[in-house]
């Protein structure tokens, strides 16, 4: 086949003509918005917004200005480079704020109440008067022959003190046995009568479709949750409030609420945002029933953050902790807005454009080496401590100083050695676990109710969660 030549004409003329392949190819790449004149279309924008992650943890790993971004198209673009310039580092030390507790502190009654009367504290008489004419009324709807169960108050007093004692001796339902029998359980109440109640508990009509709202998933124990809710938010916020999640063991298939969170104790579940008084005493929650897919600046776990902080008095210097699900530079500034700090482990991707020292600089300078960065305006600041592998936490409110010791265990030297430790970190630990000891405090006596009715489970926890607050 013959080859086709161009003559030197010809290529001059391809290299400065206008309908050049080089040029389509520039025409079409992805610097489009370095043009003046280019105007996103409405499709453009609306591409933009699908293509963003309904958790922070996508969208706030683009905050980091200094490193090498990927292209992206003109809205992307434009959100990012606002984020960048909302915050700036400086390496210098943090002054903290004053922020004393303003807010009221609780004493101690003159008269202690019986410990009956504060477990009705939480679990009260109209909550109770609730769930007997609901498991009355569910068990006429939901019998052949309209048979009604008849309970009363007393009646679900009892259940519920058999359930508690059931957890103080956990047996695999043989208390009305001969050879297992436990008198306490067996002489209040007989095996069938404890079962038919099992199964009527019940706490909102089913058949009133005003109840069934498509947003609200719990909308079957919705009323009891409320009722409890109230009780929580009565008692009086402590200092330092801790915010994580809990889990509520639940392996069924029919719940439209159900998660796996792998690395926990109970993987599958229904899980419980709750904010903690450090001594384990819930004083907010509120069940988690899915994703939105709406994208929010603050991530899923900021937003629960604020949520659960709303019913914080504003402007008494109240103190939060959270882990890295929850934590982010913004987060801390929409705290700020209302005057309550914040202290919390951070995630690498959400940084906020802060760069620190690398976990292997750190190393080399030894166990106990920090680092730490100022935000601009200086309200607030990242630590990145080195022990057996670094950390990196952010505060509104604390930062390096004082500094104090701790022990650890040296593998090399098989003894403990003494660590620098930074105030930040100090006071996380101690402040943090509140919803572990809760959890901790439930499951020494947790007695496992097995039902296919998934919101039982949610029932029972509030049983639990009322008497370790009581």
């Amino acid at each position: 086949m013959d080859k086709k030549r161009y003559s030197v004409q010809d290529a001059l003329t391809f290299i400065q003509g206008d309908d050049s392949d080089f040029e389509r190819c520039e025409s079409s790449s992805d610097d489009d918005y370095e043009d003046p004149d280019y105007t996103p279309s409405n499709k453009d924008m609306e591409n933009d917004k699908s293509s963003e992650s309904s958790d922070s943890d996508c969208s706030e790993s683009d905050d980091l200005d200094e490193v090498p971004q990927p292209k992206m198209n003109p809205g992307q673009q434009n959100t990012t480079t606002q984020d960048t310039k909302q915050f700036s580092w400086r390496k210098k030390p943090f002054e903290a704020p004053e922020c004393s507790f303003k807010g009221e502190s609780a004493t101690p009654p003159d008269n202690l109440h019986t410990p009956l009367e504060y477990f009705k504290k939480f679990i009260t008489a109209e909550m109770l008067e609730l769930l007997k004419e609901q498991t009355n009324l569910y068990s006429v709807q939901k019998s052949a022959n309209h048979s009604n169960v008849n309970t009363t108050v007393k009646e679900l007093e009892i259940l519920i003190g058999l359930y508690l004692r059931m957890g103080l001796c956990q047996l695999p339902s043989a208390y009305w046995e001969n050879d297992t029998r436990c008198a306490m359980v067996a002489d209040n109440m007989s095996r069938n009568r404890f079962q038919n109640l099992l199964a009527s508990l019940h706490f909102t009509d089913n058949t009133d479709q005003s109840n069934r709202q498509e947003e609200d998933k719990c909308w079957k124990i919705r009323p009891w949750l409320e009722m409890f809710r109230k009780q929580c938010l009565e008692i009086p916020p402590e200092e330092h409030n801790s915010i994580d999640e809990q889990m509520v063991s639940f392996r069924g298939t029919h719940s439209p609420i159900r998660q796996y969170v792998k690395g926990k104790p109970h993987p599958w579940g229904l899980k419980i945002w709750g904010r903690c008084t450090s001594s384990g005493i819930l004083c907010d929650f509120a069940v988690y029933e899915g994703g939105t897919g709406k994208k929010t600046s603050l991530g899923m776990g900021g937003d629960i953050v604020v949520k659960l902080c709303e019913t914080l008095p504003s402007n008494q210097n109240y103190k939060v902790f959270a882990d890295n699900l929850f934590s982010s530079a913004p987060l801390v500034l929409k705290l700020l807005q209302r005057q309550i700090y914040f202290v919390g482990t951070l995630r690498s991707n959400r940084l906020a454009g802060c760069q620190l020292e690398d976990e292997k600089s750190l190393a080399k300078r030894g166990r106990g080496s920090v680092d730490v960065r100022v935000e601009k305006e200086e309200r607030m600041a990242i630590v990145k401590w080195y022990d057996n592998r670094s950390v990196t936490l952010i505060s509104s409110y604390c930062a390096i100083e004082p500094q104090d010791k701790a022990q650890r265990w040296s593998k090399s030297d098989k003894a403990f050695v003494e660590v620098n430790r930074p105030y930040i970190v100090k006071e996380y630990n101690t402040f943090m676990g509140g919803i572990d000891l809760l959890d901790a405090c439930i499951a020494r006596y947790k007695y496992h109710m097995r039902s296919r009715r998934w919101y039982l489970y949610l029932f029972w926890q509030t049983i639990m969660l009322g008497l370790v607050n009581a």
